[in-house]
């Protein structure tokens, strides 16, 4: 049973969050680590072959804790702190990149040799394109073959879409910011200290490159099968909070919220309707309770639920959104009666002014027999009378009922507007018998 709003949980697009991708690696735990493994592999470069060495293994201790950043955002952990690595065994992942790298560049140089400097340059291009598609597919099936299978490849490009390519421009422009600061780190500083900024600055920059691949698989994980770890609508609000934006509570709460997705509409309309003795004001707790009941479709707590909620909305003059509620529960109880007649009139003007005038027109319909007596009548015939003048053309009726208030409610307020509008309607109605009718 999905939530009960998905739309608006649905994850925005990759590009939106580019703010986040380049502050993510801020955080403490990317920090530290960026420093330890730049500081190491500074030392480790220059004071012998088997130092450099274990600073080559460094940088693929590295690669694989940027790939944890790419699995975990790709499964809804969108933020370093809801998130804990209990992984155990060995991650190669980092070896089988180097690896996919190495056939990648060997395919596109044997093209070039054997086919053409041309069609070398084209295999080269391709190459970089399928790259990010290639880490993506390494991150999730940790599996060599898989990562350079095109119809894997495919399949991942296929899922994201014509923004996949989006994607490879904001990655090359994030590769190619880190080698500028790097080389221009070298022609300002030491040695020892350029190699250490030039490398701190290369790893912050893949971080944020393998979060931004992670998150363009967390925004597709439905086209693409990946299984997400954690609900959409958390994920987001947890992104939200990490920012920095002000994030309501959450409304429904998590055992209601699990009683939902269990599909056990029945208790989670207990659970908000026990809320509501304490809460009655909270409208946006209305709408849920009223959707949950919608959706759980008994008739007995969805009339009454309307027949309370509605008078409510009217009295805080949110006739749209009464109009909304009414609409819905008359499609699901098309005998649906509203037990307080002061509303009926404010509603109809309500669905009026929105032009959903066959929902007024229904609510408006027979008012005068139903209530004999009732105070709004004048209003009511004012009402039709005018939907009839001016969106259903029907002059002359429209007429009869102006008219009609000025003989039944002479002394009424509305009785002078009524004579108005009855002279207007019968003058557009013997312009219309006057005028040539259609061929």
């Amino acid at each position: 049973m999905p939530p009960v709003s998905t739309s608006k949980s649905a994850p925005p697009p990759f590009w939106q969050q580019l703010p986040r991708v380049f502050t993510y690696p801020m955080h403490g735990d990317a920090m530290v680590k960026i420093v330890v493994f730049a500081l190491f592999v500074a030392i480790t470069s220059h004071i012998g072959f088997l130092a450099y060495i274990l600073s080559r293994l460094a940088w693929l201790a590295f690669m694989a804790y940027c790939f944890r950043i790419l699995e975990r955002t790709a499964r809804g952990h969108l933020v370093p702190g809801d998130y804990v690595d209990d992984r155990t065994n060995k991650d190669r992942r980092p070896l089988m990149q180097v690896g996919i790298i190495f056939v990648f560049m060997f395919l596109a140089i044997m093209i070039g040799v054997f086919v053409g400097k041309i069609a070398g340059q084209i295999a080269l291009i391709l190459v970089a394109l399928a790259l990010p598609a290639s880490i993506m597919v390494l991150a999730l099936d940790e599996r060599f073959f898989a990562a350079i299978n095109p119809v894997r490849l495919l399949e991942v490009i296929a899922g994201i879409g014509l923004p996949y390519f989006a994607l490879c421009v904001f990655l090359f422009l994030l590769l190619q910011s880190a080698q500028f600061l790097g080389a221009v780190l070298d022609d300002f500083m030491p040695v020892f200290v350029s190699q250490f900024l030039a490398d701190a600055v290369t790893m912050y920059f893949m971080v944020s490159m393998y979060y931004l691949m992670g998150y363009a698989l967390y925004q597709h994980h439905e086209e693409l099968g990946v299984d997400v770890q954690v609900d959409t609508a958390m994920a987001q609000r947890a992104l939200a909070v990490a920012s920095g934006k002000k994030v309501e509570p959450e409304l429904l709460g998590p055992q209601t919220q699990g009683l939902l997705a269990e599909a056990k509409l029945g208790e989670a309309a207990e659970r908000i309707e026990n809320r509501l003795k304490r809460e009655w004001d909270n409208n946006k707790l209305q709408d849920q309770y009223h959707k949950v009941l919608m959706m759980d479709g008994k008739e007995k707590p969805i009339i009454k639920h309307v027949n309370e909620y509605l008078p409510k909305l009217i009295r805080e003059k949110r006739g749209a959104r009464a109009v909304d509620i009414y609409e819905a529960a008359k499609k699901k109880i098309p005998d649906l009666t509203l037990a307080d007649s002061t509303i009926i009139l404010p509603l109809a003007t309500a669905a009026s002014d929105l032009r959903r005038d066959t929902i007024a027109v229904e609510l408006l319909k027979g008012f005068d027999k139903r209530y004999p007596g009732h105070e709004d009548i004048p209003g009511v015939y004012m009402l039709v009378g005018k939907i009839m003048l001016e969106r259903q053309n029907q002059y002359a009726m429209a007429q009869k009922v102006f008219q009609a208030i000025v003989a039944k409610f002479p002394q009424h307020k509305l009785a002078a507007e009524a004579a108005k509008m009855a002279e207007i309607a019968g003058k557009m109605a013997a312009q219309a018998l006057s005028s040539p009718s259609s061929p």
